[in-house]
């Protein structure tokens, strides 16, 4: 199937509002088999299905662990339910402009590529470093990759048990206003999962 959409458009371009309940469902499903996935368990939702540390979408195989290093592809299939499982894997972010498919900001011609070698699959120990660098803001300081920042304890778990749950790598870090007490609560993560972070907690 080509990366043109339906009627002519492009599937980043297609009309939304009849297929907002469609997308909703789709992360939904999304979620649950990479989580299933990751954890090395067997599972079938729909139209997709995980075992053996492979991951499956209408029957084509779409990734793979190889030892602890995640393989992507999409198995000649450009649509949108290709792209939305991909990019629910870490380290991926797949967008689409003039028909290309774009991988981590790369042209990408959807062939097997490995993407991570993945610390936070069930079963792997390897460390993963986050870098908290930080930025002054003129109030208080600020870790450049910080995915999300609240002044709530309350708030901040309910984020951080998502970011936690997709399996994105994650550190929380403290620092405090000028003046008075006020403690921020950020949320960082890896450069490459900032964005994905993001939108998750922008969902929540």
């Amino acid at each position: 199937m080509s990366p043109e959409g339906r009627n002519g458009y492009e599937w980043n371009e297609f009309p939304t509002t009849r297929l907002n309940l469609k997308f909703f469902i789709m992360r939904k499903v999304t979620e649950q088999i990479i989580r299933a996935f990751r954890n090395g368990e067997t599972k079938k939702i729909g139209n997709s299905s995980c075992r053996d540390g492979q991951l499956f979408l209408h029957g084509n195989k779409i990734a793979e662990y190889r030892g602890n290093v995640l393989w992507i592809r999409n198995a000649g299939w450009w649509t949108n339910t290709t792209k939305e499982r991909l990019n629910g894997l870490p380290c991926v972010w797949i967008a689409q402009k003039n028909y290309r498919w774009y991988l981590n900001g790369q042209i990408w011609d959807g062939n097997w590529i490995a993407v991570t070698t993945e610390p936070f699959r069930a079963g792997a120990t390897i460390e993963v470093e986050i870098d908290v660098t930080s930025e002054w803001t003129g109030k208080f300081s600020r870790p450049i990759y910080s995915a999300y920042h609240t002044n709530s304890t309350a708030k901040l778990e309910k984020v951080e048990k998502a970011v936690k749950e997709s399996g994105i790598p994650y550190r929380v870090i403290e620092s405090d206003t000028v003046g008075t007490y006020k403690p921020n609560y950020f949320i960082v993560v890896p450069p490459e999962e900032v964005d994905k972070a993001k939108r998750l907690t922008d969902e929540l």
